[in-house]
């Protein structure tokens, strides 16, 4: 879940950050470290890497590794569900965070506190909560652990729930019933299947996705008392089902809530979903026939550039230089690096140089996926932060502005201040160092003008951040660091 409109046509994400030299050692040296990749991680870094022997395997074997990974946890009783659930599912102002009526960047139809209004009986929405399986109690066998394991279990809405039912998730096609947050009951709009699902508002669809995803790795092999559902024999999902989720994987991608709910979920259970930490496993589980396509590139320093992949890479063609083509005559790549952060769908390339405040663009030839499935040939581009030899229209760099965070350094909270010229959409987000979004502060219509809003750090490790800004036309971003 990422708070806005992020359900939109998939693109590819051109995110020019400028790291300082500081910077680019430690990241440098976590490449090779075998650390979990996501900032918001609460394993300690002098520990074994969690998903060693995971990578650079697909399929089948993927998904038994995983699940020998996260077997064992620590069971949560079905009525400590709701205890657990202020650790797990707390919004900032204390509710609850349901997920079947909350509403983003808006007034919330209703709420509820912890410990109270649990059903219950109901006869509509707004008076009570209870636990809400994502993967329903039916399709498990209302067998143990798997029905009170946190990673599918959510506080929502009864009447919602009930509504929601034993139905699986998928595209409403006509709905037949809308909660007051925007979630639909009807028929399904899913290629593969004709029956009734219940599609959650956009904002969680990826946060489902994974809940299920997670589901069928950690009981793989431990399904013998499971049911079937439309979308499921057992832990296994089907082919319609897992095409669906997998979209919505990959359009609503990890945020920080997610981040911040799995690393209380570990504090918990004592086990990670690997579709938080590592999206790129799905692809390598469930489309393993699915050719690499690029999800982002990253500008990380003067002369290097990170490019991630829908799918793990095959060595042999993803270190060849002449793979890689880039414009204004930079010339073959220096240096390639196969997997960052052991993550082999990510590939740094260093080039002799890359001007400041420049497009470019990378030519990508003869790629394929671990398992040797073709990429199609792409050309990707990027521009590089700072500012160019040739100077911009003076009165667009006044029109427009991001200013320098104050105080800088900061600890937890800083002001950043930002000028728009032309009222619209604007996101500014903040990154770690390596380019993960751990921040979204503004995402929503914005008046001219110049506007100030606060970055509080609290949750957040020392180290360098970057701050993002984007309106339809233009982006800015500058470096900040937090220093506790």
């Amino acid at each position: 879940m990422k708070s806005g409109n992020r359900f939109g046509q998939w693109k590819f994400l051109a995110l020019s950050v400028l790291l300082s030299l500081a910077a680019i050692n430690v990241y440098a040296q976590n490449s090779n470290s075998g650390r979990l990749v996501n900032s918001g991680n609460s394993i300690d870094n002098t520990t074994a890497d969690y998903y060693q022997g995971a990578y650079k395997i697909s399929g089948t074997s993927l998904r038994a590794v995983l699940h020998n990974i996260i077997k064992g946890h620590t069971v949560t009783s079905y009525d400590g569900l709701y205890t657990a659930f202020k650790q797990t599912d707390t919004k900032p102002n204390g509710k609850i965070w349901d997920i079947y009526s909350y509403v983003p960047n808006g007034t919330q139809p209703y709420e509820f506190s912890h410990g109270v209004a649990q059903c219950g009986n109901y006869s509509g929405e707004g008076q009570c909560y209870n636990r809400e399986h994502s993967f329903c109690d039916s399709w498990l066998g209302q067998t143990n652990p798997a029905r009170s394991d946190l990673f599918h279990m959510y506080p929502t809405d009864g009447y919602v729930n009930n509504r929601r039912s034993n139905y699986n998730f998928g595209k409403v096609a006509s709905a037949t019933w809308t909660s007051k947050n925007g979630s639909k009951l009807g028929s399904s709009a899913s290629a593969g299947f004709t029956g009734t699902v219940f599609e959650p508002i956009d904002e969680f669809k990826g946060d489902l996705a994974r809940s299920t995803m997670y589901m069928s790795v950690r009981y793989y092999t431990e399904d013998g008392n499971f049911g079937t559902s439309d979308g499921t024999t057992k832990s296994d999902l089907k082919p319609w089902y897992s095409n669906q989720l997998f979209e919505w994987h990959v359009k609503d991608t990890v945020s920080q809530k997610e981040i911040d709910r799995n690393n209380a979920i570990y504090g918990i259970q004592k086990n990670r979903n690997p579709f938080i930490d590592h999206p790129e496993f799905a692809a390598e589980i469930w489309k393993t026939d699915m050719a690499p396509t690029v999800d982002a590139v990253k500008e990380l320093v003067d002369n290097t550039v990170l490019i991630d992949f829908s799918r793990y890479l095959d060595s042999t063609s993803a270190v060849n230089a002449l793979n890689y083509i880039c414009d204004k005559s930079t010339g073959s790549p220096t240096a390639i690096q196969w997997g960052v952060n052991n993550d082999v769908s990510k590939v740094l390339i260093t080039f002799a140089k890359l001007n400041r405040g420049t497009d470019y663009s990378i030519s990508l030839n003869n790629l394929k996926s671990i398992n040797n499935v073709a990429m199609a040939n792409v050309t990707v581009q990027f521009h590089t932060n700072g500012t160019s030899a040739v100077q911009g229209n003076e009165q667009k760099v006044k029109s427009f502005r991001l200013e320098q965070n104050y105080p800088n350094p900061f600890n937890p909270s800083t002001e950043i201040n930002y000028t728009i010229s032309k009222a619209g959409m604007v996101t500014l987000k903040v990154f770690d160092a390596i380019g993960h979004e751990v921040a979204v502060l503004v995402n929503s219509q914005v008046g001219v003008g110049s506007h100030t809003v606060t970055f509080n750090a609290s949750g957040l490790p020392s180290g360098v951040y970057f701050y993002q800004i984007r309106t339809d036309n233009e982006i800015l971003t500058k470096k900040m660091l937090l220093a506790k």
